[in-house]
């Protein structure tokens, strides 16, 4: 391995990885001989409540005992799972991303880019160093710059204007970006193994769900499930667009979206006539949800705090263009606030 860490520690770190699963099987970590452990089914419960509190991983435990925190990270996976509550589940995988990066950039044997290109080829991930692709001011202008294959990139690229291809460089194939955000893409990538792994092992995930006293974790599911989305509001007459249906309907479901459909909704809901706080409610269903942040985001586009410009709702052409609009541009208007006028329109005797 190019990673200066052993196997077994790189388990721990990144229990989610191909690599650490396969290791953990030839060591003899089945799930029948784990469920016959409490210890590790203690350990799974302690890494689902820290997970959902968003508690920093301790790199520390992958010193003393790295193949039984790599066993408790694939059964907590499982118990998030077997709650049945989407939120949860995405709410666990969010913070396991979030620590996964952290490890990227904090662990000096993971450090070297030519570990990170390893980490990315077990997810799939087509990665080079950027100078094994192109030369010069390009290289120059990043540090440590790192070339994703642009079938990759699309994949797990974020849905934002920021990762947009036409604003990156493209080198035979290559797509050139940091250090910073090829670690961003490997953490999209890692929550998408996450959830890969939970549709795979539906079995286990259901011998979990009876072996594990659910009941002990009540108070832990019950702190930090979905609130029910309070949708009552004053609002002018008419229907919302199906651009911005589809991003409520994903917001009551606890998907963690990209920064421009939480701002499109945002705008939008405000000139709806939406209570700021109605909104930082909507969005307490995300799984990264930080009400101190949100509120001071919904506020900044509202006018009320920072440059005091209140910002307008996006064209239906940009909504297409940042991939958020369902229709490809079917619904007759050029801009989503527009939707509900032509609707109260063509209801009109």
């Amino acid at each position: 391995m190019s990673c200066n860490i052993s196997i077994s520690e790189s388990a721990c770190y990144f229990p989610f990885l191909n690599r650490s699963m396969a290791y953990l099987s030839r060591r003899g970590f089945s799930l029948d001989f784990v469920l016959t452990n409490s210890a590790f089914i203690e350990k799974a419960i302690e890494r689902f409540k820290k997970s959902l509190g968003r508690e920093p991983f301790n790199p520390r435990q992958c010193l003393d005992t790295p193949e039984n925190i790599a066993v408790a990270a694939r059964l907590a996976l499982y118990i998030a799972a077997a709650t049945k509550n989407t939120y949860i589940l995405r709410r666990f995988i969010d913070s396991e991303s979030k620590n996964f990066t952290i490890l990227l950039r904090k662990i000096p044997g993971v450090q070297d880019p030519r570990c990170k290109i390893e980490i990315a080829k077990d997810l799939g991930i087509y990665a080079k160093q950027a100078s094994e692709v192109v030369s010069g001011a390009i290289v120059a202008v990043y540090n440590l710059p790192m070339a994703v294959r642009w079938v990759s990139y699309l994949r797990y690229a974020p849905q934002d204007p920021y990762w947009a291809m036409i604003n990156r460089p493209v080198i035979k194939g290559w797509v050139i970006l940091p250090m910073e955000d090829f670690e961003r893409l490997l953490e999209e990538a890692y929550e998408e193994r996450m959830l890969q792994i939970v549709r795979e092992n539906e079995l286990a995930v259901g011998r979990i769900a009876t072996a594990v006293d659910m009941t002990q974790l009540e108070d832990v599911i019950k702190k930090y499930a979905q609130r029910p989305v309070q949708l009552s509001y004053q609002q002018t007459e008419g229907k919302d667009p199906p651009c911005m249906q589809a991003i409520i309907t994903a917001l009551k479901n606890g998907e963690n979206l990209p920064h421009t459909a939480r701002f499109a909704i945002t705008t939008y809901l405000i000139k709806r006539g939406w209570d700021l706080e109605q909104i930082v409610e909507l969005f307490r269903s995300s799984p990264d949800f930080n009400e101190k942040i949100t509120r001071y985001q919904v506020m900044h586009i509202a006018g009320q705090v920072g440059g005091r410009k209140e910002y307008a709702v996006p064209s239906c052409e940009t909504m297409h263009t940042w991939g958020l609009c369902p229709t490809n541009l079917g619904c007759g208007v050029k801009n989503p606030l527009q939707y509900g006028r032509k609707s109260i329109i063509k209801k009109s005797p």
